[in-house]
């Protein structure tokens, strides 16, 4: 029977030799950077499959993130610069993949009665039958992604995630929204 870090090692050796194969790479110059390398990778493609998975309903990821994040705001809606803020990818672009979106049915807006600066927008019942649509696609998606990964694996990838991001955010600006 073996070990469990001497499983996590071959694993480890397994995944390195993938992402070498991927990168066109002979070695590593350091665990620090295969780790980053292949959480870099891993980042790419799973974004690649699901905007292609997201891109069969006429979405875009960030589009999609947008009205997830509206749906979670309930019926007070969020500012547009709180929606920003909310983003997995944070971009300056949020005001013009809103215009997309209302455009399209998806969202309304409503300027803020006691501050006219601010703008509330808020998911319409077309968006949230849109969501409801991508769900069930989104759900086969996520399975076949983490088939080969235990319940604890994945409780310990998302906490090992944390810590970077907690790691990031220190070095990341404030969003203030």
């Amino acid at each position: 029977m073996r070990c469990n870090s001497c499983r996590a090692r071959n694993v480890t050796g397994i995944m390195g030799e993938i992402l070498k194969k991927r990168l066109k790479m002979s070695r590593f110059e350091s665990p620090e950077q295969e780790a980053l390398l292949a959480l870099m990778v891993t980042a790419s493609e799973l974004r690649a499959n699901m905007d292609r998975t997201l891109s069969e309903s006429g979405m875009t990821g960030e589009q999609f993130n947008i009205l997830r994040i509206l749906r979670g705001a309930g019926a007070e809606g969020h500012p547009s610069g709180a929606i920003g803020c909310r983003m997995i990818d944070r971009s300056p672009d949020v005001t013009r993949r809103i215009d997309t979106l209302e455009k399209q049915g998806y969202v309304g807006r409503e300027r803020s009665t006691e501050d006219k600066r601010v703008v509330h927008v808020r998911i319409t019942k077309k968006g949230e039958d849109l969501l409801d649509t991508i769900a069930p696609k989104l759900l086969v998606y996520q399975k076949q992604v983490t088939a080969n990964l235990t319940e604890t694996e994945l409780l310990q990838l998302s906490a090992l995630c944390e810590r970077l991001i907690a790691m990031q955010d220190d070095r990341s600006e404030p969003c203030n929204s």
